[in-house]
Parts: structure tokens; C-alpha cells; sequence
């Protein structure tokens, strides 16, 4: 026990300083959906001394290229976009009503603290809900639950005109207030590790390979793509742009191993071990298979000629 202690002490991390303050500003940078380009001018400025060129397409994603001379093209690639709300309606008390920008989940929003996103700058606000026994006492006393239509924010303002006042419009786009923290036994949590992680992960292989001065025989295209959350557009457009021969994607997928989501259990011919997903679905859909075992789960497709490698990190990303 002793002897294993010492060897994780002894144990060097790839990461370094400068890697997690990039990772902790990242993380506390908005980029909603549609709205990235904050959330790209911080990936950018990290990652273009690293490499030989940047530059941004008309949709917003951002690219960073090592060798781009080179004919055969590979890709690596994140998506920049988090979840969000849009404002969608205000009453004459002063209350905000919400439609959703990306697959941003009603159920959890109740007492949350946010930041509107106004032509004068972030205001906060918080979502309302009533109190847990004003919502019994109906007559079939049932617990309600949240729905997108009831949801509200209350940002301290007595009417409408007041809500104005802060530069906030029909609209402005809504973020958690969560950014980056720490768990216990090197566990790392944040809003919009979906899929800021995947950026971090791509920049720093660029850093690696800057550091450990490798010489590539291929193009490396870093992509940092906008708009994963409604229907992949900026990945699909880039796509078209860059050509590439491969493009290895890394998005995140769920904690697999405890909670309340169903499972399959897949057996792997190649160690004869169990790995449990709940991607079926997604995985029969692609006619993909799983080559490896690890917490992170490889996937393989191949789609119009081009060979898509999907790397899924679990939700909490654990430091090496």
C-alpha cells in the first residue's frame, strides 16, 4: 500500500499551471448556444501560440492548424456551445418567462441562479418556485412538477419597464451562474463540460506536441465547433470546409456506473470483460462499434468516407 502511495505521489501530471488556469477561465466563460464567441477568443488566445495558423469561419468556429501544407487532413474536435435559455416573454410584474436554446433541462431549474445576458451586460436572477407547501396543497395534493411554461426568473425588478431598464430584451440568452470547482480524490466539475472539456482536451494536445517538439507527417486540424447542441451545424459546415481524411471527436457522455439511467451490459470479445453503456440506441443507429474498454468509451463510424472517432469522457472529469 505504501509502495502504491508513493508512486501516485511520484506520478507527473501532463498537465501544468498555465493548462488549469486555461481550464478554470474556460469553464467560467459563457458561450451559449449560438452566442460562442466569448468562450472562442479564450480557446483561441490559448492555443495559437501552439500552433502555425488560426482562424474562425463565418458560422464562429474556431480552427488551429499544425502543418497545414500537408494533403492528408486529420481533425480533432469539441463543440464550444453550452446549453441556454432564451428570454422569451416578460409580464407586466416584472417576471421573465424562458424558451430553451439546446436541450437545457426544465426539471433542474427550479431556485437556480443565473445570468441574463442584456445589452448592458449580465444581470442575475434566479429561477422561481413556489415553496414546497404552497405546491401540496391542491386538491389532489400532488407534487407539480417544473414545465418550461411555468418556469420563471426573478432578477429584483418590480415591472417591466424595470426589466428593460437592465438591457434585458426578447431574447437575451440565459447561463447557470456554476463555473468551475473541485470535488474530492481529483474530480473536477463545472457548468458546460459538455463540452468545454472536449476544447481543453484538443488545446492541450496541441501543447504537447508543441512542447515535446513533434514533427507530424499529416495536417492536425483543431476544431472547436459552434452549435453542437441544435443539430451540429458549425461541425457539419467546417466539415465541408476542411475535407478531412479523419476526424476524431470527443464530446462527453454519462456517468454509466451509478444512478438511476438504464443500461446494457456489451461483452468485448477483445478482454472478454463487461462495459456497461446506454448508447444503444445511438451505437445501433451509426452502426458503431467499441474497440477498446476504458472509462472513456471509444466509438468508430464510418460516414461518407471519412473515418469519425467518437471519444466520450464521463460527465466529472477526473485529473491525470
Amino acid at each position: 500500500m505504501a509502495k502504491e502511495k508513493k508512486a501516485k505521489a511520484n506520478q507527473r501530471s501532463v498537465l501544468t499551471e498555465a493548462s488549469y488556469k486555461f481550464l478554470k477561465h474556460y469553464i467560467n466563460t459563457a458561450s451559449p448556444v449560438g452566442f460562442e464567441s466569448s468562450g472562442q477568443k479564450v480557446w483561441l488566445e490559448y492555443i495559437k501560440p501552439l500552433t502555425d495558423t488560426t482562424y474562425m469561419d463565418p458560422y464562429g468556429t474556431a480552427v488551429a492548424v499544425i502543418n497545414p501544407k500537408a494533403d492528408f487532413k486529420v481533425v480533432i474536435e469539441a463543440h464550444a456551445d453550452e446549453i441556454s435559455w432564451f428570454v422569451n416573454y416578460i409580464n407586466e410584474q416584472g417576471l421573465i418567462y424562458l424558451k430553451r436554446n439546446g436541450g437545457v433541462d426544465h426539471q433542474i431549474a427550479p431556485a437556480k441562479r443565473v445570468w441574463i445576458h442584456g445589452k448592458k451586460g449580465p444581470v442575475k436572477a434566479v429561477f422561481g418556485w413556489p415553496a414546497i407547501h404552497t405546491r401540496m396543497s391542491n386538491a389532489e395534493n400532488k407534487e407539480p412538477l417544473p414545465k418550461v411554461e411555468t418556469l420563471f426568473l426573478d432578477c429584483g425588478a418590480r415591472n417591466k419597464k424595470e426589466v428593460e431598464d437592465l438591457g434585458i430584451h426578447i431574447g437575451s440568452v440565459v447561463t447557470y451562474e456554476e463555473g468551475y470547482d473541485e470535488l474530492a480524490y481529483d474530480y473536477l466539475i463545472g457548468r458546460a463540460f459538455d463540452n468545454r472539456i472536449g476544447g481543453f482536451m484538443i488545446a492541450e494536445v496541441a501543447r504537447l506536441l508543441k512542447e515535446n517538439k513533434k514533427k507530424l507527417p499529416f495536417g492536425l486540424y483543431i476544431v472547436n465547433a459552434v452549435q453542437e447542441e441544435i443539430g451540429l451545424r458549425g461541425a457539419e459546415m467546417i466539415a465541408r470546409r476542411i475535407k478531412p481524411d479523419i476526424a476524431i471527436i470527443t464530446d462527453v457522455t454519462h456517468e454509466l456506473l451509478k444512478g438511476m439511467l438504464p443500461v446494457v451490459k456489451v461483452l468485448l470479445p477483445v478482454t472478454d470483460q463487461l462495459f456497461t453503456i446506454n448508447y444503444w440506441h445511438l451505437w445501433k443507429r451509426l452502426q458503431k462499434k467499441i474497440i477498446f474498454p476504458c472509462r472513456c468509451a471509444p466509438l468508430v463510424a464510418v460516414q461518407e468516407q471519412i473515418q469519425i472517432v467518437l471519444l466520450m469522457p464521463m460527465t466529472a472529469a477526473r485529473v491525470y
